[in-house]
């Protein structure tokens, strides 16, 4: 029994320490993603390549978001992580580069748009999500697999307890590929228990069809929605008015008199 005692005590003592330490390093990457100006956060699979259209339209968008001044964040690739910084390098805008990595987290590493970045290396998921989501005007969520979707219910629930600054959230799916999984969380599963997550929680949520939103038009409605852009008026429409044409009135006979 002491023995076990002493081992529980030993990991307790090594992790307070390990939090004292990851604080403080958290703090100084903080610090220095303030300095970087306006950035969105983009979570994403690993596994999507430069040949899949999510990686092509995630390049377009960072691309033109770059050209606005906006730098992109997400962890260090490859896949769909790596596209964002792709757009950055094709605006001309390494600067706007920023990689947040973590050594703990098999298959991440560096890639060429990465030169010329900001490079930071987190030990564990809380400090490495703190600097993903923190200062992010927009957080973007391509499709991903178990770790995308630990990074986006984190971010969900944060938001939510107002853990962080109000920034909206775009889900970026094919086919339903998040909408019909919002669906099935928020459908009651009976009068007792309700539904596994209120639909209440997607309130800042926004689901974007990839194959019918175009990045130009995606960038301008974002940029409405974090206030870099007002939005256009829109155009006065003027309603036709349908003239029915009555078919000509046949003359009327006229009346024979006798005399």
């Amino acid at each position: 029994m002491e023995n076990k005692t002493s081992i529980h005590k030993a990991l307790m003592e090594g992790h307070a320490s390990r939090v004292v330490a990851n604080a403080q390093h958290l703090k100084k990457v903080l610090d220095a993603l303030g300095k970087i100006g306006p950035q969105g956060t983009w979570l994403g699979s690993r596994t999507l390549g430069p040949e899949t259209e999510e990686y092509k339209w995630t390049v377009e968008v960072s691309r033109l978001l770059a050209l606005a001044g906006i730098a992109a964040k997400t962890g260090l690739g490859p896949g769909l992580m790596m596209a964002p910084h792709h757009g950055c390098q094709l605006a001309q805008r390494p600067d706007l580069v920023i990689g947040v990595g973590a050594g703990f987290i098999k298959g991440e590493g560096a890639h060429p748009y990465l030169e010329g970045g900001h490079i930071f290396s987190m030990p564990d998921f809380n400090t490495r999500h703190d600097a993903l989501f923190f200062n992010s005007l927009f957080h973007v969520g391509l499709i991903g697999r178990l770790g995308t979707c630990h990074e986006k219910f984190d971010l969900l629930n944060r938001l939510k307890h107002g853990l962080l600054g109000l920034a909206p959230i775009y889900l970026v799916e094919r086919r339903g590929y998040y909408s019909e999984l919002v669906k099935f969380l928020t459908g009651e599963i009976n009068k007792v228990v309700g539904p596994r997550v209120s639909l209440a929680d997607f309130g800042m949520v926004k689901f974007i069809d990839l194959a019918k939103t175009k990045p130009e038009a995606f960038v301008e409605m974002l940029l409405v929605d974090i206030g870099f852009a007002e939005a256009k008026p829109e155009a006065p429409t003027t309603e036709k008015k349908v003239v029915k044409l009555r078919a000509p009135r046949k003359p009327r006979a006229e009346k024979k008199t006798t005399t």
